[in-house]
């Protein structure tokens, strides 16, 4: 028997029996016939371990990152304050943990349901809109910090999606937040932050709170032009915004003169037939109207009929109305049967079938 183990342990392959199992049968086979003495090695006495050890267990799981709903493991568990300190009797402080923060896998959860939100908004499906980013923002605020930037840009959706749904109470509510959280964190004039007080003004507006607008979008214009320049795109936006807001509050000679600037700039930097630049253009026909200087409103309303017709198609919502702005026009000129042909045109371009139009 011994020799059949030294065999089997032998170091060369080459030494090693080539069928073992037929030389274990012949073995067994032997035995039955006589005696088998098998040796069993004698049990060592039980070693008592230092008491430092009393208490210790299994050391954390070879994984990732921790799940944040588990607590991470405590490393000193079962070790006495002399083996941890090197002092006797001496208490552990537990320090606070400044680790990298929630594991990535968890962070992609919410990253991919903020991104649903938009989604659902370019479906027209505001309520769910408005759900999913709250839902995030509210885990986002438990799991980085109500500051977070992440957590800023899901209530920044989520108050866009309560504008889209007419809440717009609720709406400036969320964007005034949102504006002083991120002035806290990355500075007044930081572009998200520029961002959120955009959009408040947007809101203070459609409350018909033309005059609060109007300051804002001023101080906004002043910011925009220090932080980004004067021909930035956000720059004229506020811009925009503030000429909107002169109309409102019935100065309408000074709003022409807004949406002229802010149109030319468009055209050159944008050019003549963006939908930004088109916008301005209507908003200059809108104040020659308030002005009553219909023909040359007439005019404006019809260059911007034909570029949206031109870009975006006949059929196109925007194109749409712009031909019944132009209808408006014609009807304060008194030419009312020009008027009704092109509001017949309107009727028939939104009943026929998207595909068609």
């Amino acid at each position: 028997m011994e020799e059949f183990i030294l065999a089997l342990l032998a170091k060369d392959p080459g030494d090693r029996p080539e069928d073992a199992a037929g030389r274990a049968r012949a073995l067994v086979a032997a035995g039955r016939g006589g005696t088998l003495t098998v040796r069993v090695p004698a049990q060592r006495p039980a070693e008592r371990l230092p008491d430092w050890t009393r208490g210790m267990r299994a050391g954390s799981r070879a994984s990732g990152s921790w799940s944040l709903r588990l607590s991470p493991p405590d490393r000193s568990a079962g070790l006495t304050g002399q083996w941890t300190t090197g002092v006797p009797g001496a208490t552990v402080a537990r320090l606070p943990a400044e680790g990298p923060g929630p594991a990535p896998e968890y962070l992609a959860v919410p990253a991919s349901r903020h991104r649903a939100g938009p989604s659902l908004g370019r479906l027209g499906r505001w309520e769910e809109a408005y759900d999913v980013p709250r839902a995030v923002a509210a885990e986002g605020e438990g799991a980085l910090g109500a500051d977070h930037p992440e957590t800023l840009d899901s209530r920044f959706e989520a108050a866009y999606a309560l504008g889209r749904l007419g809440r717009w109470e609720e709406a400036l509510d969320g964007y005034l937040r949102v504006a002083e959280a991120r002035a806290r964190t990355l500075g007044p004039d930081h572009p998200a932050t520029l961002d959120a007080r955009y959009d408040a003004g947007v809101s203070l507006g459609r409350l018909g709170r033309p005059a609060e607008a109007l300051a804002l979008y001023t101080d906004l214009v002043t910011a925009r032009s220090a932080a980004q320049g004067p021909d930035h795109p956000e720059t004229l936006r506020a811009r925009h915004g503030r000429g909107v807001s002169l109309g409102r509050l019935g100065r309408w000679e000074e709003a022409l003169s807004e949406a002229r600037e802010v149109w030319a700039a468009r055209a050159r930097l944008l050019g003549a037939d963006h939908a930004d630049t088109l916008v301005s253009r209507r908003e200059i026909a809108v104040a020659l109207g308030w002005l009553d200087r219909w023909e040359e409103a007439l005019e404006e309303h019809r260059q911007v009929r034909s570029a949206r017709e031109r870009v975006l198609g006949p059929g196109h919502p925007d194109a749409l109305a712009s031909r019944n702005d132009e209808a408006h026009c014609l009807e304060q000129l008194g030419r009312s049967l020009e008027a009704v042909e092109l509001y017949r045109q309107v009727a028939t371009l939104r009943d026929r079938p998207a595909a068609e139009r």
